[in-house]
């Protein structure tokens, strides 16, 4: 590794100091310890260690001191203007949890891998608690924080405020995910719909079974978003923005039709539902319904829509259509369906009846019976 030639050994009586110049050519001093417990040899060492640091992250020269957690959130939250809300809620809720173990006032270069490291294992452990009880977080929740402290400290990195992501040899993947989930067929759609209390509530169900919308993208959407020639919805994405076009079945468009002739006038959102309680709400729908009752409801709904178009329509445009990658198609929502089985099965079951019916009539068995 080349060392910075411009750093210097010197010392002011007491202290040995690392002096070098910043990018405006100004002359600064760094502290490298006491004399009395650093040796010429020791302090030439710790000097030539921090010009390697500023070869590799020239930005330090112009640092007057080492900045904080503190500084760094603050910054790192000011210049991520492009983040939704409530992804900036959840990057709060990292700053949170690395605030808690490290404190704001931890300088940044002084985290190292051993102590991210550190950090990830007490979320698991629930030794980080936002609460008043303790509580291990799930493996998907530690993966969410683990990737957010990852990019705020990626920017770190990026402005040569440290040389290295202490976050990143960290595991931020989720595990596989449990595909076991609810299958609603129509006919318990069917029910769902009759237990609604109300045509916001069967429409938001209906959009989110039958064109396969996230709860928040149902709710926002607006009778402008219909297109009743081409049967069609016109859908923006909450997390991207990006707009997605997807088709209307027959189910649905008679949903909707029978929605829009009893919208009052002046009334734009399709699913005229409260967001408040809506969790509770569906449950009450659920349980009038004589369902049994499941995880993630609305998702659910969401991922029901996908299976059931992916046994008909190319998987890329199905993909588009849900608004997502194919490769997110095939890790969270695609699940095999219960009548793939079935059908698979009756073939199966064809064959051997075949094979059984043939064998009853070989000539071996015509002989053996007339014997």
């Amino acid at each position: 590794m080349v060392v910075n030639e411009t750093v210097t050994l010197s010392s002011n009586g007491k202290y040995w100091q690392a002096f070098y110049y910043d990018s405006m050519g100004r002359r600064r001093a760094k502290s490298l310890g006491p004399k009395r417990k650093l040796s010429k040899r020791k302090a030439k060492v710790l000097c030539d260690r921090f010009a390697a640091e500023l070869n590799l992250a020239p930005g330090k020269a112009d640092a007057n001191r080492p900045i904080r957690l503190d500084e760094l959130v603050n910054r790192y939250l000011q210049s991520r203007t492009d983040l939704r809300e409530t992804t900036r809620d959840l990057h709060r809720l990292t700053i949170q949890y690395l605030k808690q173990l490290f404190g704001g006032e931890m300088r940044i270069d002084r985290i190292t891998r051993a102590m991210a490291s550190d950090w990830r294992s007490a979320m698991a452990r629930g030794k980080l608690s936002l609460g008043k009880s303790e509580r291990a977080l799930a493996e998907a929740s530690v993966c969410i924080h683990v990737r957010n402290a990852r990019t705020i400290f990626n920017h770190a990195v990026r402005d040569d405020l440290i040389i290295f992501n202490p976050f990143d040899r960290l595991k931020g993947t989720a595990p596989e995910p449990d595909k076991d989930w609810k299958y609603v067929t129509i006919e318990e759609l069917d029910k769902l719909l009759d237990a609604s209390p109300a045509w916001g509530w069967k429409i938001l169900i209906a959009l989110c079974r039958l064109a396969g919308l996230r709860r928040g993208e149902a709710l926002e959407l607006t009778w402008a978003a219909v297109d009743w020639q081409e049967r069609r919805l016109v859908v923006i994405a909450q997390k991207t923005g990006r707009r997605r076009i997807l088709p209307i079945q027959p189910k649905l468009y008679e949903l909707l039709l029978d929605a829009f002739g009893r919208a009052e006038e002046g009334e734009n959102r399709i699913c005229s539902v409260s967001s408040y309680c809506l969790w509770r709400n569906f449950q009450a729908i659920r349980k009038r319904a004589g369902l049994e009752k499941w995880k993630d409801a609305f998702q659910v709904l969401r991922r029901n829509c996908e299976t059931d178009w992916a046994q008909e329509y190319p998987q890329y445009a199905v993909s588009k259509w849900i608004g997502h990658d194919i490769k997110v198609s095939a890790r969270h929502y695609l699940q095999i369906p219960e009548d793939l089985y079935n059908r698979a099965a009756a073939t199966n079951a064809a064959q051997t009846a075949t094979k059984t019916a043939t064998k009853s009539h070989s000539p071996e068995n015509h002989t053996t019976s007339q014997k």
